[in-house]
C-alpha cells in the first residue's frame, strides 16, 4: 500500500497497486488535480512526481508525445495516465501550472 499526497491541496490517501490516479481524483475532488481530455492529449493534468516514481510504469508513446510538446523533464507525468503498478511507501505529486 502506498500513501498518495497531492502537495498543493494537502490531500492524502492510502492506495493499493492497481489504483488509477484519475479515478482517485474523480472520487475525491479535494485532491484538486485538473483534468480535461483524460486521454493523454492535452497536458492539463501534468504533475511532477516528487516522490515514488518507481510506483509507475514508463510513459506510453502517447503520453510521452504530450510531455515532449511541453519539454517536460522525466519527473513530470500526466495524472490521467498514472496507475500504481508497484508498491512503494509514499507517492507525492505536485500539479504543474500551465
Amino acid at each position: 500500500m502506498a500513501q498518495l499526497r497531492i502537495e498543493h491541496s494537502g490531500f492524502t490517501i492510502d492506495l493499493d497497486p492497481g489504483a488509477r490516479i484519475v479515478d482517485v481524483c474523480d472520487d475525491h475532488p479535494k485532491a484538486d488535480v485538473p483534468f480535461s481530455c483524460r486521454a493523454a492529449n492535452c497536458g492539463t493534468c501534468r504533475v511532477r512526481v516528487v516522490e515514488g516514481m518507481d510506483a509507475f510504469p514508463r510513459p506510453a508513446e502517447d503520453e510521452q508525445a504530450v510531455l515532449d510538446l511541453y519539454s517536460d523533464p522525466p519527473t513530470v507525468r500526466l495524472a490521467c495516465q498514472l496507475r500504481i503498478e508497484r508498491d512503494v511507501p509514499r507517492i507525492v505529486l505536485a500539479v504543474v501550472e500551465p
